[in-house]
């Protein structure tokens, strides 16, 4: 323990608040991996479908109903120096006026919304405040994270993720087995830290309303929705069109295997914290072949970790989930595949950032998003929500393609005079895991083949230990 506090002394307010953002992300999705074998096997398969349905509605209704003025928090916070002005002022009152209006819209016509969104009118008006809320927490957030105070962000990332857990579990255990007894409480906890919050930002900030900055947070914020919109669609749609396509005992097998193979989006998520920073300052500076190597070693990391997760997602969904879900089994690894490809993308997509080429990754989610609406349209009433996974896996596959080719568009344009990335090393690995997802297909069900594999490959580190940890600190 003095070692760490002694590492934790001497690094920089942007390392440790790096660090501890980090730590925030594992902790946040392990506490709630914890509680998703209890949800799954308490609340029935047609309930649990009713909660991922108001998460996915709630992803695309956060767009709408925030007309994401946040977005332009960061280039606020770069161009002015009252960051406190900026966050009371230009966003969070003006994001609760804007979440009001439509708390009134969406109360005039509960009945209506509600059979749209699939969802009771309870939930419905959960929904509205939850949005309302969240979206004070996000911005407090945000604002600690530009200012490197991460002490109090991660007490409210603890204390909501706790709190809101063990109500939730309480309300599905002494209360009913029901939908509403798990995102109520979820609802109130979001909604008593998001007041206590904007009491906070009002009373640092003490300003309410900014001509300038909510005129800048407009013209920001509304033009980026349409790629907003299309992200949501290739991540959040299929679960709403199999609910209204197939039903919620489906949206609920989907659901289950999607978290399973997205689990490596809580190592993506908090590799991309560190990586995507150091990612920006190597086009800078043109080390292109520092980046190509920490880039594959990276993308070797995902690869490994995915084909973990393919080979014993059948454990993992017994674990998590119970016998009742092994049907959703079949959809673990087009998922993983799917999830790759989406992370392979961002590397391409953050060249087009660098180098202010918006449009063209607007262009890309679009058309995309547009293309999965389409596959799954077509072919989730013929094949059922099984389609989904691999719709979803086809898209993000075209994606990683689009921004590739964007890519070299940009290196030409900006006359990088090289390739940033080792494209070779890039689609071997490619082939490679698309191959093992379908080695796995074939084996995952062959248990003493599957352990037999994982010694041996454990085998091989063990021997190559030293090389490959050469390989890595050099």
């Amino acid at each position: 323990m003095k070692n760490l506090k002694k590492t934790d002394i001497k690094l920089s307010a942007p390392l440790k608040a790096s660090f501890w953002f980090m730590m925030c992300v594992f902790l946040q999705r392990g506490i709630a991996m914890i509680t998703t074998p209890i949800f799954t096997r308490i609340l029935s398969q047609e309930e649990y479908g009713i909660t991922s349905t108001f998460s996915s509605w709630q992803s695309v209704l956060e767009i709408f109903v925030s007309l994401e003025l946040a977005s332009c928090t960061t280039v606020l916070f770069a161009k002015n120096e009252d960051k406190k002005r900026i966050i009371s002022s230009a966003i969070s009152s003006l994001e609760l006026i804007v979440t009001s209006i439509w708390m009134v819209i969406i109360l005039l016509f509960i009945e209506p919304i509600s059979d749209i969104l699939g969802i009771s009118d309870v939930l419905c008006i959960c929904l509205i405040f939850s949005i309302m809320a969240t979206q004070i927490i996000q911005l407090w957030m945000g604002y600690k994270r530009y200012v490197y105070e991460y002490r109090g962000a991660v007490g409210v990332t603890l204390l909501i993720t706790v709190l809101s857990s063990l109500f939730g579990v309480a309300g599905v255990l002494w209360v009913s087995p029901t939908a509403k007894s798990r995102l109520i409480p979820l609802t109130v906890v979001n909604l008593i830290l998001g007041v206590v919050l904007y009491i906070d930002i009002i009373r640092k900030g003490r300003v309410f309303y900014d001509k300038n900055i909510w005129k800048f947070a407009f013209s920001y914020g509304i033009p980026l929705l349409p790629h907003y919109i299309s992200q949501f669609v290739l991540s959040s749609s299929d679960r709403l069109m199999i609910g209204k396509m197939c039903g919620q005992k489906e949206v609920a097998l989907y659901s289950v295997a999607y978290s399973v193979g997205s689990l490596i989006g809580m190592f993506t998520y908090a590799i991309n914290a560190s990586f995507a920073p150091y990612q920006f300052q190597h086009i800078r500076s043109k080390e292109y072949k520092s980046l190509a190597r920490t880039a594959n070693i990276v993308l070797i990391f995902v690869v490994f970790l995915l084909i973990g997760i393919m080979l014993f997602g059948r454990e993992i969904i017994w674990i998590f989930a119970g016998d009742s879900y092994f049907e959703s089994v079949s959809n673990i690894i087009p998922i993983c595949l799917g999830v790759f490809f989406n992370y392979l993308f961002q590397l391409f997509a953050r060249v087009e950032e660098f180098y202010l080429h918006k449009a063209m990754i607007a262009f890309a989610s679009m058309m995309c998003a547009a293309l999965n609406l389409i596959l799954n349209y077509m072919f989730i009433p013929i094949y059922g929500y099984q389609a989904a996974a691999y719709t979803t896996f086809v898209c993000y596959f075209m994606f990683c393609i689009v921004h590739y080719l964007f890519y070299k568009r940009v290196l030409k344009i900006e006359d990088c005079g090289e390739k940033i990335y080792d494209m070779k090393m890039i689609c071997l690995l490619s082939i490679f895991i698309v191959t093992a997802g379908i080695i796995i297909t074939f084996i995952q069900n062959v248990l003493w083949l599957k352990y037999a594999i994982v010694v041996i490959v454990l085998i091989l580190l063990f021997i190559k230990r030293k090389v490959i940890i050469a390989e890595i600190l050099i």
